[in-house]
């Protein structure tokens, strides 16, 4: 399995490479400067140029694009060209809040999409179970992450004022308090703490993972319909097991590799998913840090969130390779 995983790395390297790539070159074809970004309309033509120059803006875009690559195999992004600070620094105040959202959204998406998918595909024989849970699973396909995080602000926050309108909480904090062990000392500070970061997540995280909860009961749907039709299910059947037993027993975990696969992919599409997320509910994180640096032409800054998202989808899709291991010795790495 060792050697397995070192493959899987190094063929990740060329993917890692072109996303690099294409984003670097993306961002310089956009429209705009980012030294007019800064310094705006009214800046002189020599301030400009003395912008351009200091950020290294005038050298070849070959040159450029080398010393990018170069410092990026170091995790060394570089600065943001507006606000002067490391990216990696920031990127790292920045990441947990996203890796939060991803983690809850998923649990909220597998919470509804897979118990009614799987409930879809038992009672298919029942047509007014399975057509209802379908137009569940049609109505969260239907409905854009940001049209729905904007009814749920409108309604439990303008309106019943349950939670709040922007942010994501003090994350940092609990972060700090649970590395240097503070957590125990301070049990009344870290509690409060941790209950207002789960307080800006609820909104967020309701609003992404029951968008994406329908892609979760499709897939959730098929995989189970395509379980229960095989010959061992028959078999136990036939044997006079009871339904629940032969359910949770052999066809639950048998579903556990195409759910491993489900869960893999959603993964993905959630890390996406919070760029539109972020920016309905003002939330820091790296989807509105990408946004923002996209607005402001900050090359470095939109380089590094691209670069970290693509690196933690790789890095999800190995370890869901690995556990397929895990869950079905049948498979066995080469």
């Amino acid at each position: 399995m060792f050697q397995y995983i070192i493959r899987r790395l190094i063929l990740a390297i060329p993917m890692l490479l072109g996303a690099m790539s294409i984003v670097f070159f993306a961002m310089r074809i956009l429209p705009g400067d980012p030294c007019i970004a800064m310094m705006g309309d009214e800046a002189t033509k020599e301030a400009l140029e003395d912008c351009v120059n200091n950020l290294g803006l005038n050298r070849p875009l070959i040159v450029q694009y080398a010393d990018y690559m170069w410092s990026s195999l170091q995790f060394d992004f570089g600065r943001s060209l507006v606000f002067r600070y490391t990216v990696a620094s920031y990127i790292l105040t920045m990441f947990p809040h996203t890796l939060l959202l991803v983690i809850s959204s998923t649990l909220v998406a597998l919470a509804i999409g897979l118990p009614t998918g799987i409930f879809s595909a038992l009672k298919r024989q029942n047509p007014l179970v399975d057509y209802s849970a379908r137009i569940i699973a049609l109505l969260g396909l239907s409905m854009p992450v940001f049209w729905f995080g904007i009814l749920l602000l409108i309604a439990f926050s303008l309106y019943l004022d349950l939670f709040p309108l922007i942010g994501g909480g003090d994350l940092s904090t609990v972060i700090e308090m649970m590395f240097n062990g503070e957590m125990f000392e301070y049990p009344q500070d870290f509690f409060e703490a941790v209950w207002d970061v789960l307080h800006h997540l609820v909104l967020p995280a309701l609003a992404l993972g029951f968008t994406l909860a329908a892609t979760v009961s499709r897939l959730s749907r098929s995989a189970m319909l395509e379980v229960i039709s095989q010959d061992y299910i028959r078999t136990a059947r036939a044997k006079g097991l009871a339904e629940g037993l032969v359910i949770y027993k052999h066809a639950l975990q048998n579903m556990m590799i195409p759910l491993l696969t489900i869960i893999g992919l959603f993964v993905a599409i959630a890390l996406t998913g919070t760029v539109l997320t972020e920016t309905v509910f003002t939330r820091p994180g790296l989807g509105k840090m990408l946004i923002d640096a996209i607005g402001a032409r900050d090359y470095p800054l939109a380089q590094g969130a691209i670069t970290v998202f693509t690196m933690t989808i790789i890095s999800v899709n190995l370890l869901v390779d690995v556990l397929y291991a895990v869950f079905d010795p049948r498979i066995a790495y080469k």
